[in-house]
Formats: structure tokens, C-alpha cells, sequence
């Protein structure tokens, strides 16, 4: 919890839900990266990425490299310090589909039970990211938006602030902009699948944010296997 609201650096990524993905209202679906959550806080002397924990987390390349794709005096941004979005393709928002067999389909009709769910949510929240290995890239993975030149958007609806996002970030090598996609999703299944993503998150397009807490908007789905 939040001891003073206004006060940025006391801030921390939300969480997930826990409750299913179907019952998600008007969801965008974005996969789900791995590596480290943080919040990027874009200032006069820089980018510093602070972690779920409160932990600074010192990758200078990767600061300086949004530092100098944000079209913004100042800014605070959610996403994931990774690696894999270091491979070649991977996270491009331009991919072109692939359609998903009868037997994935159905896989993805039959995800969600509650016992499943909630293992799921659970592994994938106990996950230590591991540290890059020497000479791997570190890529920033934008996913929203918080804060924009001193203005809160917390109260500001995902989609809205999803559009903000992709006005102010400018893609780079070290920098992406998190992709979504409304439903209907099965044509995207497959691709996110062979890209070596594993889970799914759907967000309702009209939450809120609220900084350090779980939120029964946004839910996690496991990305059914062949």
C-alpha cells in the first residue's frame, strides 16, 4: 500500500487478478513478456527503473537508450527489463498472423478452470527472473503509461493510455512498445506461441491504475500448447 499517493517513487507496477480471463470486460490481450517488472521513472537527470520491490535497477544502456526514445520532458512508464525481446522478431508489432488448428482452438476453449488458473498465476508470480547473462542485450518492454510531462494518468483508461504510449515512445533496439490486440484472438495463438511466449494477459480497456496493487481488471491465461 501506498503510504502518500502523490508521491511517485513510493510507486510499484500493479498486479494481476485472480479471477478468470473470460470474465475480464473488453479485454486487451497482450502476451506476456518474461524478465524483470519495473516502472521506468523518465526525469531531467535520466531513466531509472525501479522494481516491484523498490529496488533501482541500474542498466545504463537500456536507460539512455529510452531516455532518448521518449518524446516527453518527463514520464513514468510500465514494462519489463528482457532479454527476450533481444531475438531476432520477437515483439515486432507488425507480425502477421498465423491461424490456429482445430485441436489449438479447442485447447483454448477448455483453459481456465479454477485449480489451473490459479496454479498458473501463482507459478508465474513466484518466477525469479533470471539476471542477463555478460554481453546479452537488455531490452525495455513499454506496456503503459503512468505519468506524462507532470500529469497523473492513473484515473485514465488503459486504452487511452495505451494511445498515449505509442505517441510518446519511440522504438528503438534496446526499447519496444508491448503489443495488444482485441478479441477475437485465436489468429494471433500461434504466433505468440512460436515466438516462445507462455501465458497471456487480458486487461480491461477501461481500467484504472492503481500502483502496487492487484487488480481483478487485469487477469493471466496460460497460451495453449500444441
Amino acid at each position: 500500500m501506498i503510504d502518500d499517493p502523490t508521491d511517485v517513487r513510493q510507486w510499484r507496477p500493479q498486479g494481476f487478478g485472480r479471477r478468470a480471463a473470460r470474465h475480464v470486460d473488453d479485454p486487451l490481450v497482450e502476451p506476456l513478456w518474461s524478465g524483470l517488472r519495473v516502472l521506468a521513472h523518465h526525469g531531467p537527470s535520466g531513466v531509472e527503473f525501479i522494481d516491484t520491490e523498490g529496488v533501482t535497477q541500474a542498466w545504463p544502456e537500456t536507460a539512455a537508450a529510452v531516455a532518448a526514445g521518449l518524446a516527453a520532458g518527463d514520464a513514468i512508464l510500465d514494462g519489463y527489463l528482457t532479454t527476450e525481446a533481444a531475438r531476432t522478431g520477437v515483439g515486432v508489432a507488425d507480425l502477421g498472423p498465423q491461424a490456429p488448428t482445430a485441436g489449438q482452438m479447442t485447447r483454448q476453449m477448455l483453459i481456465g478452470g479454477r485449480n489451473r488458473r490459479a496454479e498458473l498465476i501463482d507459478s508465474l508470480e513466484a518466477e525469479t527472473p533470471e539476471a542477463p547473462m555478460p554481453g546479452e542485450e537488455v531490452v525495455f518492454v513499454a506496456v503503459d503509461i503512468l505519468r506524462l510531462d507532470g500529469e497523473s494518468l492513473l484515473d485514465v483508461p488503459l486504452l487511452e493510455r495505451k494511445r498515449l504510449l505509442d505517441a510518446v515512445v519511440v522504438e528503438g533496439p534496446l526499447v519496444r512498445r508491448g503489443m495488444h490486440v482485441r478479441q477475437p484472438i485465436d489468429v494471433w495463438i500461434g504466433t505468440w506461441r512460436n515466438l516462445g511466449f507462455r501465458a497471456m494477459a487480458f486487461k480491461d480497456a477501461n481500467s484504472r491504475y492503481r500502483p502496487g496493487q492487484p487488480n481483478d481488471d487485469w487477469a493471466k491465461q496460460d497460451i495453449p500448447r500444441r
